[in-house]
């Protein structure tokens, strides 16, 4: 048996599994594994699929290998962190299944950003010898899941920035620009990641960050203890948004250049019950938004605030940084009078 048997049966089934091969010919799974492996190199068969959903189509019949991939519309990968690029793994999941068929392209555009940003964040941060890798397309959404076993997305942050908790880390990551290696990364990574998503979650160990963009709202839960690190992100199909719009929302000056310089902040993620009043709460809220031209504090769920703690941001840190753009938004009656008192520009 040769290579040119296996693509005259292709002509004529369009379609084989490994299976239906070795039952054919009569030989070793290993010696077809070998002549398949040969037939891909070269460009003559297309690998749908892995392990017992795989199947082997025609590289130039373009009908079959879409309807081959269409069937496939969950895929798992278990990756050894040695010498990995998530670009690799992205074109895997575009040649290999059917998660990407008639997507729309702002939608594509989005998942692509997200997938290969989350998945270098694995690679180059967790220290973690294995990543997994699990993609899924249902009647309405994308959703992917990159899971790693290695020091923590929150536990990386607070240990560099020295900060007090993974609270306070989960705060500095929300507000972009943080990074735990400055030489090759930016820090936007999951700031951007998260503004594209529907729903967004990031699991490490005790801490769950939930970001629902479709109510909107961010939450901080606790939870059972996990090693290492979970990324999940979904997006419907029929979603509208688009990556440039969330970049353009967070960049630009009237230089024109479209540099990262906006933010938002939730700020009911700084305080403990319902009030923030003191003013070392307020330093953490400012801390690293220097980095910003243009930062909105979003008051939702944020009952009351202090003297101190108004001070502190709408006077004494504008006064540092008077070039800085800093409003307020979602302020409630009584939030909104403690910093129009120190001040602060309140949107309503």
């Amino acid at each position: 048996m040769q290579k040119k048997d296996i693509l005259d049966q292709l002509k004529r089934k369009r379609v084989v599994t490994m299976k239906e091969l070795t039952a054919s010919f009569g030989v070793s799974r290993a010696y077809i594994n070998q002549l398949m492996h040969e037939l891909r190199q070269e460009g003559q068969v297309i690998l749908v699929g892995k392990t017992n959903r795989a199947s082997y189509v025609l590289a130039t019949n373009k009908q079959d290998l879409r309807a081959a991939k269409k069937r496939i519309n969950r895929v798992s990968f278990k990756l050894m962190n040695s010498g990995l690029s998530e670009e690799v793994i992205l074109k895997r999941l575009e040649q290999e299944t059917g998660i990407f068929i008639d997507v729309t392209e702002t939608v594509r555009q989005i998942v692509r950003y997200a997938f290969t940003e989350m998945l270098n964040n694995a690679i180059d941060h967790s220290h973690s010898k294995d990543i997994l890798v699990e993609c899924r397309r249902s009647t309405s959404a994308i959703s992917f899941a990159i899971r790693d076993h290695g020091i923590g997305m929150f536990n990386n942050v607070r240990e560099k920035m020295r900060l007090p908790g993974n609270l306070s880390a989960i705060q500095q990551i929300l507000k972009g620009k943080t990074t735990t290696n400055p030489k090759e990364h930016s820090g936007q990574g999951v700031f951007f990641t998260s503004k594209m998503a529907d729903v967004f979650i990031v699991d490490s160990y005790e801490k769950q960050l939930l970001i629902n963009n479709l109510l909107p709202d961010i939450f901080v839960l606790e939870r059972k203890n996990l090693k290492g690190t979970r990324v999940s992100f979904s997006i419907h199909l029929s979603s509208s948004r688009t990556s440039k719009e969330v970049f353009e929302k967070f960049s630009g000056g009237e230089d024109g250049d479209f540099a990262f310089n906006k933010t938002q902040i939730s700020v009911k993620l700084y305080q403990f019950g319902t009030d923030l009043l003191s003013r070392s709460e307020a330093k953490r809220v400012t801390m690293g938004l220097e980095n910003f031209q243009e930062i909105e504090l979003d008051f939702k769920n944020v009952a009351t605030i202090g003297q101190g703690f108004a001070d502190e941001i709408f006077r004494v840190w504008q006064q540092r940084y008077p070039s800085t753009k800093l409003r307020a938004t979602h302020a409630n009656e009584n939030v909104a009078f403690m910093i129009r008192r120190a001040s602060g520009n309140v949107v309503s």
